[in-house]
């Protein structure tokens, strides 16, 4: 599952959704636009979300991420930040990001490493096949 937070819905994010639904079969976003509802559903169980992708458009959402950087340790995080500032980028950091990328470098680099991050994630999945051979040898 792909998880995403974006508060003001960017171009490179509707873009990321739209490549996402029509290359990957069978991905499950869940889109987020309020740190509110984020936190709550990251305080939920989220066994099935390996990839979460956010969009940080200030100082202030990146201080609010990083009260909860403990509950993003077991997900690939991909960060878009909106300026290169060299606090942000330390701050970012400090949340253990996979990739980090900003609004103006367009969607190619984003949609690239989140398609190898979900490929990784479906080609480790056992295939129904191999499933039932373990099940009844």
């Amino acid at each position: 599952m792909l998880l995403l937070y974006a508060k003001a819905r960017s171009d490179i994010f509707q873009q990321l959704i739209q490549i996402i639904d029509s290359r990957v079969s069978g991905a499950c976003l869940e889109n987020y636009s309020n740190l509110e509802e984020l936190f709550q559903r990251l305080h939920k169980p989220r066994l099935n979300i390996k990839i979460a992708v956010f969009s940080i458009g200030s100082a202030a959402e990146l201080d609010r991420l990083l009260t909860v950087r403990d509950l993003l340790a077991d997900m690939r995080l991909v960060l878009v930040l909106a300026d290169r500032d060299p606090r942000t980028l330390s701050k970012a950091h400090a949340l253990t990001p996979r990739f980090i990328t900003f609004d103006d470098a367009g969607v190619a680099p984003l949609v690239s490493v989140v398609e190898k991050m979900m490929g990784c994630q479906i080609d480790r999945l056992p295939s129904r096949q191999s499933m039932l051979e373990a099940a009844h040898p």
